[in-house]
């Protein structure tokens, strides 16, 4: 069962509507003009995962530090580090990818798993 443990979370401007879209633990990025933003691929800018369901312009709860939940892009095994895939949510990193943190549970695309937030890139291989 996904487990979540706030120690950081930032608040930010939604870029864009993420309450009807339901965006909620996917992962995040600032965009250009500093507001949240859903990650794209391995994104460079990623920061953490979305903890609640803001619209446009209000207030985007992000989890940077601690442990949360996240929806799975793809199959993930506990250990693994998690990176974002095109649409924001959890897949597993390849060499060189960023990072946001590490499975703490085995999932499955659509899945809603535990993971330990920490940021860093996937060594070459």
């Amino acid at each position: 069962m996904a487990t979540s443990q706030r120690i950081y979370d930032l608040s930010l401007q939604a870029a864009v509507d993420l309450y009807t879209t339901s965006k909620q633990f996917f992962i995040m990025k600032i965009d250009s003009d500093g507001r949240a933003a859903v990650a794209g691929a391995a994104d460079a800018a990623m920061m953490g995962v979305l903890q609640n369901k803001p619209k446009q312009y209000e207030a985007a709860n992000i989890r940077q530090l601690g442990i949360t939940k996240v929806i799975c892009g793809d199959t993930i095994t506990c250990g693994a580090k998690v990176t974002s895939d095109g649409a924001g949510e959890a897949v597993a990193a390849a060499a060189t990818n960023k990072y946001v943190g590490t499975a703490m549970e085995t999932g499955a695309d659509g899945r809603i798993i535990s993971v330990l937030l920490e940021h860093g890139y996937m060594p070459a291989s």
